[in-house]
């Protein structure tokens, strides 16, 4: 079975390597910092890069056609034991909120039947367990 994926918070692209390697096809990365976008361009020069998940549109989404799941790994600084524990409400960690606003969109227009989100251990206990809880409700 084939599917179609999208990545947001893409970093050099471990899922499109994983994954193409199972025949998926990957439809677009999103990735802002520079060396992690040259290796997604190094080893996927056809592949769209959407960069800054803030500024990606519904319509862009909708232009993509049929997804079948989107990954994420949104920033994990405000949520690691290692961080200063912001929470999601942290100024990176907040990103989660935009990411699922993408994976709304892709339901609605693109028949997205999963999202996968990945992310540091911390973001169990963040807040008390609280920004977890966030997570699992508008997942």
């Amino acid at each position: 079975m084939s599917m179609r994926f999208g990545t947001l918070f893409s970093g050099i692209g471990a899922p499109e390597v994983g994954w193409s390697a199972l025949g998926w096809e990957p439809l677009f990365a999103a990735e802002v910092e520079g060396f992690p976008s040259a290796v997604l361009a190094h080893h996927y020069p056809d592949l769209p890069n959407l960069g800054d998940i803030t500024q990606i549109t519904e319509a862009d989404i909708a232009a993509l056609g049929q997804i079948d799941i989107l990954i994420f790994g949104s920033p994990c600084q405000d949520l690691s034991v290692a961080g200063q524990r912001k929470g999601l409400e942290g100024e990176r960690s907040h990103l989660f909120f935009n990411a699922m606003d993408i994976v709304r969109w892709a339901r609605e227009h693109c028949g997205c039947r999963y999202a996968l989100w990945e992310n540091v251990p911390g973001a169990l206990s963040s807040r008390k367990g609280h920004d977890f809880g966030a997570v699992v409700g508008a997942m």
